[in-house]
């Protein structure tokens, strides 16, 4: 009896010291015995391991054109978004013709910006992956078919699977330091005119596609991108490039940059390190430097000096940790 009631007095003394130190440090002794869950990636949310029904894989050895039957992109549509583009599955059917092993790889593992570029090229300090040269250049067919409807991230883990299974494919997830650009506020609290939190009144149901949509005054409750996607944007002028988001992250459009503006602009990963949560609208234009004379290289001082006026941000160098897909294994498909 006597060790019980001291056994309870230091589990009493125990929680009492607990709560005292919630109390200094602003959070309760729940969060303190129950630790928040992390959050669920985009592959938990979308089931976990899945895989076809049915499928087709070979080399595509006749050539032709390019294409799959929606969209492979991961968010970052690099090209003017149309009314009538497929951006994501209607049904069960996968079908590409034409496509490096590469770019089924990117979108299997929904490969941000960043982490694309660092797979295709040997580019950056410290984030060089040494990816066999046939995985980029040969080219494949695949026919592939879900047990039912699914939806795009559900067909990104069914590609996992098959590229597991016909490719051998062996891969993991590693964070490297390197050289990169911080994304931060120019002014803490001042947003640029063209950065807004994406109004809680739009409900992303639908796109609108304005008849002039390369009208200088482009509206951010207008704009003719789906929730959730970053992509060029008609330019008002000739020799401008101009790009937007419509309820995107902050994250995402640091990932986005060294992409949508081309790596002679950006030379390092782009890193969000604004504070800034929730979703955006935004949309920014530029006109790239004349390197005309100077060996083709840019200071990016045109695109610096836009994202500062309009979007009320700017880059500051620094080094920092960047993830990336690592490939351990890979060899040509296994016959159908």
């Amino acid at each position: 009896m006597i060790q019980g009631r001291e056994t309870r007095r230091r589990l009493w003394r125990m929680s009492m010291f607990l709560v005292l130190l919630a109390g200094f440090l602003g959070f309760g002794v729940a969060e303190l015995l129950h630790p928040q869950r992390p959050p669920v990636s985009w592959e938990e949310a979308a089931g976990g391991k899945l895989q076809f029904e049915v499928a087709s894989v070979r080399k595509n050895n006749s050539g032709g054109s390019s294409h799959s039957n929606f969209s492979l992109d991961n968010g970052n549509a690099f090209w003017v978004i149309g009314k009538d583009d497929a951006l994501a599955p209607t049904g069960s059917l996968f079908s590409a013709k034409n496509l490096p092993l590469m770019r089924y790889i990117t979108f299997a593992y929904k490969l941000s910006g960043t982490q694309e570029l660092a797979l295709r090229f040997d580019y950056y300090e410290g984030l060089k992956l040494h990816v066999p040269e046939w995985v980029k250049d040969d080219r494949f067919d695949i026919e592939a078919r879900a047990p039912g409807q699914a939806t795009k991230d559900q067909m990104r883990l069914m590609m996992q699977s098959l590229l597991a299974e016909r490719f051998n494919l062996a891969v993991h997830w590693e964070a490297r330091q390197t050289p990169v650009f911080e994304l931060v506020e120019a002014i803490p609290g001042k947003p640029g005119p063209q950065l807004v939190p994406h109004p809680a009144s739009d409900d992303c149901a639908k796109t609108q596609f304005p008849e002039d949509s390369g009208e200088s005054n482009l509206a951010l409750h207008a704009l003719p991108i789906p929730c959730g996607e970053i992509a060029h944007l008609p330019p008002s002028a000739p020799g401008s490039h101009r790009f937007g988001g419509r309820n995107v992250t902050l994250a995402m459009l640091a990932r986005s940059m060294p992409m949508q503006t081309g790596l002679v602009t950006l030379p390092r990963p782009v890193i969000d390190e604004t504070g800034l949560t929730g979703g955006f609208d935004f949309w920014m234009e530029w006109t790239p430097e004349d390197t005309s004379e100077v060996n083709n290289e840019e200071s990016g001082g045109t695109f610096q000096d836009a994202l500062k006026q309009q979007l009320g941000l700017k880059l500051k160098p620094d080094k920092g940790a960047v993830e990336v897909l690592v490939i351990d294994h890979v060899v040509p498909p296994s016959p159908n």
